[in-house]
């Protein structure tokens, strides 16, 4: 195993927040639920769906409708959400048979900071309900559930354009390095595998790519890309020469980073605009 499979793992090992499933509910009437797993779905840095897949085993020899649900949510041990929810359609349980429920929980990370306050790196979870079943006599039975599972609170990278250096300038180019710097500031490495960006001087594009090499940034750390490229001024045109008669001009760097995590793939999207520096290189 290579230092960076081992690196990799270890971070993915780190940052895994899923509990192991609760025990199975007493049964009612036959019917019993059970925790088969918990899936965190739809990760990005406004917030994220924790769902929670819930076997429903029928031992009677009567099927069984579910017709609604009520539960409620408790975030680190504040209330977070409290709903009950009518489904459209009865979902038939057979007799004898099992069905697989899904019970997603939608966390926005603005609204959780609005009901509990700061919430840094993972949260605990708490989801305590009854599910409502009709029987072939159009009677309800109501069966309890509470599961409870961690999540993780996730920030985009940040992105700072440090000033250009400028190697070396003439009448027909510059020799150049374009230095963007991430900032993690989760308490995680986040597994980088791929960059791609466009880079824009003065509102004409002048570079486009992948950044290669390693692009993994450290938990609550930074890293500096450095970018040496050669700039043709009769091909970026004259908005961009006479950038490099001022101290600074008008820079975008766009683009996308993908990450690798044990919730799935992440791709987060960056603009970046602003004046960057010029640092001439003395010689």
């Amino acid at each position: 195993m290579t230092a960076t499979t081992t690196r990799r793992a270890a971070a993915l090992a780190a940052v895994l927040a899923l509990c192991a499933p609760l025990g199975a509910a007493p049964a009612k009437d036959g019917l019993t639920l059970s925790l088969k797993e918990k899936v965190i779905k739809n990760l990005s840095s406004s917030g994220l769906v924790l769902a929670f897949h819930i076997a429903v085993d029928n031992g009677s020899a009567k099927p069984r409708d579910l017709v609604r649900y009520r539960y409620r949510v408790r975030i680190d041990q504040r209330e977070y959400i409290n709903t009950t929810v009518t489904l459209p359609e009865p979902l038939a349980v057979p007799a004898g048979g099992k069905t697989l429920i899904a019970l997603p929980v939608k966390i926005s990370y603005d609204l959780l900071k609005a009901a509990l306050g700061p919430v840094e790196d993972k949260a605990l979870c708490d989801v305590v309900g009854d599910m409502f079943f009709r029987n072939d006599r159009n009677r309800e039975e109501k069966v309890a559930f509470a599961y409870s599972g961690e999540f993780p609170v996730f920030q985009d990278p940040e992105i700072d354009l440090l000033p250009l250096k400028v190697n070396d300038l003439t009448v027909g180019g510059a020799d150049v390095v374009f230095r963007p710097r991430f900032k993690n500031g989760n308490r995680y490495e986040l597994i980088v595998d791929r960059i791609d960006f466009t880079l824009a001087f003065s509102g004409r594009e002048v570079l486009a790519g992948p950044i290669e090499g390693d692009k993994s940034l450290p938990r609550t750390g930074e890293k500096t890309f450095a970018l040496p490229f050669i700039l043709d001024f009769f091909e970026a045109g004259e908005d961009v020469r006479a950038g490099f008669d001022k101290d600074e001009f008008s820079c975008r760097f766009a683009g996308r980073i993908e990450i690798a995590s044990v919730w799935g793939r992440l791709v987060i999207l960056f603009d970046k605009t602003q004046n960057i520096r010029l640092e001439r290189v003395s010689r």
